[in-house]
C-alpha cells in the first residue's frame, strides 16, 4: 500500500471530536464544550468510510491542548499546549492504548492502513493555545507584530520561525511525529502566517530525509486573482499540495450563486484579451501552478463561510421546490468536484448534506455528524430523503473517479465555455470522459454540437470517443454525427461520458 496521498485518492475530512466516540454526547451546534469524538471512535466508523468509497482521512490535530479559553473548550484541538503527547480526551480505551505517547497515533494509522485507509495529520507550527506561552521561552514568540507573518492571529501567541531555536524545536518535533506516529501525510495549518524561513528547513531536512512525507499547505486565499499568491507554496516552498480555495470559491460563485461559467471556470478561448477562468492558471509554462493535479479540492470544510448545503439552502430556501432545487445544485457541486482535475476532499457530513454556517465563530460549521441518519447497512435510511439522495449520488461519483484513468490523471481540454456551459475533456493514455456542466435552470432547447477537433484533441483519443463513449449513469452511447458530439442537458445538470460505467 502507497501511504503517501496521491491522484488516486478522495480525501475526506473530520473534525475528530465532532465525529464519533464511545461517549460522545450530541449537543447543540451552540456548544463550545468538548463532546466526545475520539480516535478510537474513528476506528469504529471505518467501515461507514470505506463503503462511501474514500482511501484517505485527514484528522484534526492530536496534540495536547489547553484545557479551555473564555468558557469554551478546545473541541477542535488547534489550540496546542504540549506539541510533544497526544490529548488524553481523543482516547476512550475501545480501540488504541490510553497512552498519549505519539506512538499511540502511530497505532492509530496502523489499524486505519491495515483497511486499506491512509491518514493525513492536521499540524500546528505557527502558535500555541492561548495560555500556552508560559510553558516556552519567552523568546519564542512575536511580539507586537502588524502583517501577516509576524501578528497574532486571533490573539493567539505565535511563534518566531526566525529564531533558530524555534526552527530546530518544530522541525525535530516533526521528525518525532514521523518517527513515532508513523506519520506519512501531513496538513500544515495556517501556512501564510509561518515565517518563510521555516519552509526551507523544511525542504532540506524533512524532505531530504524523509521523501515519503507529503506535506499539504493550509494557505487561505480564495479568490482566483489571488493564484499568484498560491503559487510560491507549490512552485517555491515544494509543498506537494496545497488546497484550490480559488476553485471552490468559484464553483461555489457559479453553480450556486449563477454566475458567469466562463469568467469564473475557464475561458472559451476565443481571443487573448478574455480574462482568465481559475482552471486557466493550470499551466506551468505560464507561470501557473508546478502540478495542478496534486492540488486538493474542495467544496466546504470547517473554516468557510458555510457548509455547501447551506449556501444552497440560502439560494433555494423552503421546503418542496426549494429544498429540491438545494438538493440539485449541491449534487451539481459534487459532480464538478469529483470531475475536474485535482485531489478531491470532502467535508465529515457534506455527503449527507449536513449544514453550517459561520456567525462570529465556527462552531455551527462543525456540527456533530448525524449518525441517527445512518443504518445498520451503512447507508443513510431511505425515510431521510435529503441525506439518501446526497449520499447515493457521492457515493456514485467517488466509485466512478476511482474506476477512471481520465478523472483520475487526465489532461483537461476545454470544448466549450459561456456564461451557462462548460464542457470539457479528461484525457488520459488509455482513457477519456467527456463532462458537460447546464448551468442553466431549464434543459437545453436543442443539443450542443461539440466540434472533434483534431488540431487540439490527439487522433487516438478521438477514436476512443467515436469508438463509444456512455452515460455514467444511464449508459445511453454519446451521440456522434459528422465529426461532433451532441448532448442534451437537463437544467442544473452535470452529464458524464465514458468508457467504462460498469
Amino acid at each position: 500500500m502507497n501511504k503517501q496521498v496521491t491522484q488516486d485518492d478522495v480525501i475526506y475530512f473530520i473534525v475528530t471530536d465532532r465525529f464519533f466516540g464511545k461517549n460522545k454526547r450530541v449537543a447543540d451546534p451552540s456548544d463550545t464544550s468538548i463532546h466526545g469524538g475520539t480516535l478510537d471512535g474513528i476506528i469504529e466508523k471505518l467501515d461507514y468510510l470505506l463503503e462511501l468509497g474514500v482511501t484517505t482521512i485527514w484528522v484534526t490535530p492530536v496534540y495536547e491542548n489547553i484545557k479551555s479559553h473564555n468558557n469554551s473548550e478546545p473541541y477542535h484541538y488547534y489550540w496546542p499546549l504540549n506539541f510533544e503527547r497526544v490529548d488524553s480526551r481523543l482516547l476512550d480505551g475501545t480501540h488504541l492504548p490510553e497512552s498519549v505517547d505519539m506512538s499511540t497515533f502511530g497505532s492509530f494509522v496502523d489499524l486505519c492502513e491495515a483497511k486499506g485507509m491512509k491518514v493525513v495529520l492536521d499540524m500546528v507550527v505557527n502558535h500555541a493555545g492561548y495560555g500556552a506561552k508560559e510553558h516556552f521561552d519567552s523568546s519564542w514568540f512575536n511580539v507586537g507584530g502588524t502583517d501577516d507573518i509576524k501578528k497574532e492571529l486571533y490573539g493567539l501567541p505565535e511563534f518566531n520561525h526566525d529564531n533558530p531555536e524555534v526552527l530546530d524545536y518544530f522541525i525535530n518535533n516533526i521528525e518525532d511525529w514521523i518517527i513515532k506516529g508513523n506519520v506519512t501525510n501531513i496538513r500544515m495549518d495556517t501556512v501564510k502566517h509561518v515565517e518563510p524561513k521555516f519552509w526551507y528547513y523544511f525542504k532540506s531536512q524533512i524532505r531530504g530525509e524523509y521523501p515519503h512525507v507529503c506535506l499539504i499547505g493550509e494557505v487561505l486565499y480564495e479568490n482566483k486573482d489571488d493564484v499568484s499568491k498560491l503559487l510560491e507554496y507549490q512552485n517555491y516552498h515544494d509543498f506537494d499540495s496545497i488546497f484550490d480555495f480559488p476553485l471552490c470559491t468559484a464553483l461555489r460563485s457559479t453553480l450556486i450563486y449563477d454566475e458567469s461559467l466562463k469568467n469564473w471556470i475557464a475561458r472559451p478561448r476565443l481571443d487573448d484579451e478574455e480574462p482568465l477562468g481559475v482552471l486557466d492558471d493550470d499551466n506551468p509554462g505560464k507561470g501557473g501552478y508546478r502540478d495542478a493535479n496534486m492540488l486538493i479540492t474542495l467544496l466546504d470544510n470547517h473554516d468557510l463561510e458555510r457548509r455547501i448545503m447551506s449556501h444552497a439552502r440560502t439560494k433555494h430556501p423552503g421546503g418542496g421546490a426549494g429544498l429540491d432545487l438545494a438538493i440539485r445544485v449541491t449534487k451539481l457541486c459534487l459532480g464538478a468536484l469529483f470531475t475536474m482535475r485535482g485531489i478531491p476532499q470532502i467535508y465529515y457530513g457534506t455527503e449527507v448534506g449536513l449544514e453550517g454556517w459561520k456567525a462570529g465563530d465556527d462552531r455551527d460549521l462543525r456540527r456533530d455528524f448525524p449518525w441517527h441518519v445512518i443504518g445498520n447497512n451503512n447507508h443513510p435510511r431511505q425515510q431521510y430523503h435529503k441525506e439518501y439522495e446526497i449520499y447515493e449520488w457521492t457515493r456514485d461519483l467517488i466509485r466512478l473517479r476511482k474506476g477512471n484513468e481520465a478523472l483520475k490523471y487526465g489532461t483537461t481540454i476545454t470544448l466549450w465555455s459561456d456564461d451557462l456551459i462548460y464542457a470539457f475533456l479528461r484525457i488520459a493514455t488509455d482513457d477519456v470522459a467527456l463532462v458537460i456542466i447546464n448551468n442553466s435552470y431549464l434543459r437545453m432547447p436543442n443539443p450542443i454540437h461539440l466540434d472533434l477537433n483534431m488540431s487540439v484533441i490527439p487522433k487516438r483519443v478521438v477514436k476512443m470517443i467515436t469508438g463509444g463513449l456512455k452515460h455514467w449513469k444511464t449508459g445511453q452511447a454519446l451521440t456522434v454525427q459528422n465529426g461532433k458530439m451532441l448532448v442534451k442537458v437537463d437544467g442544473k445538470t452535470i452529464d458524464i461520458f465514458c468508457r467504462d460505467v460498469s
